[in-house]
């Protein structure tokens, strides 16, 4: 994990779960996280949609320039890529086990930018998991959007194994993907972006090198 975000939360996620495989919703409490809420976001799993946005924290919704709250996490993605995204959401509740996103936005202009989403299963009853807590943040060094995102591609995918403490990530290659996806740039361009998915295993999901030092903003969610 590279974000400051996504590392807070996981270590919150993590002395919450305890000897649970997964924590409760109940256990999470709002004020706990205050500093990141910005930026987390909490998805609900759907029998007949796909997961979709419960909760999206103010710096999210305004990066995106829209209300995110009821909508398809996967509608943030390139069109080729949605039902991909929407099973990777699902087996992260399905499998109880977190898992993260390095992803590239693009916006109105074009112009790219890195970003990494964190995803992290929730039981709201049971241990069963049927929520997913998040964070969503741009990584650090990237400058500033000239406009809000349109869409975001995925380029890799990191499953964690929170019982395992050595954080061995840099020493495995990544593993391929079954398929390249490819997300065409908006039309008059004529122009694709490619991007090939990995899969790498993080034991304990924890880096701390480059952590963004953001400031926080208002706690409430939008």
């Amino acid at each position: 994990m590279h974000t400051r975000a996504a590392t807070t939360l996981y270590d919150y996620w993590t002395r919450q779960r305890g000897e649970r495989a997964v924590p409760l919703r109940s256990t999470i409490e709002p004020a706990d996280i205050a500093a990141i809420l910005p930026d987390v976001f909490m998805l609900e799993y759907g029998r007949l949609h796909a997961p979709r946005f419960r909760l999206a924290g103010t710096r999210m919704c305004a990066q995106f320039a829209r209300e995110l709250k009821g909508m398809d996490f996967d509608a943030l993605f390139a069109p080729d890529q949605r039902s991909r995204v929407a099973r990777m959401a699902e087996n992260v509740m399905a499998e109880a086990v977190p898992a993260i996103m390095r992803i590239r936005l693009v916006d109105g202009a074009l112009e790219n930018t890195e970003a990494e989403i964190v995803l992290l299963p929730l039981a709201t009853a049971g241990r069963a998991a049927d929520r997913i807590i998040g964070t969503f943040a741009p990584l650090p060094g990237q400058r500033q959007p000239l406009s809000a995102f349109r869409y975001a591609t995925l380029d890799a995918l990191s499953v964690i194994d929170p019982a395992r403490k050595d954080d061995l990530a840099g020493n495995r290659p990544p593993i391929p993907m079954p398929t390249s996806v490819m997300a065409m740039r908006p039309a008059g361009f004529g122009q694709k972006i490619s991007r090939v998915m990995h899969l790498r295993i993080f034991e304990g999901g924890r880096k701390d090198g480059g952590l963004a030092e953001t400031q926080p903003t208002s706690p409430k969610g939008c």
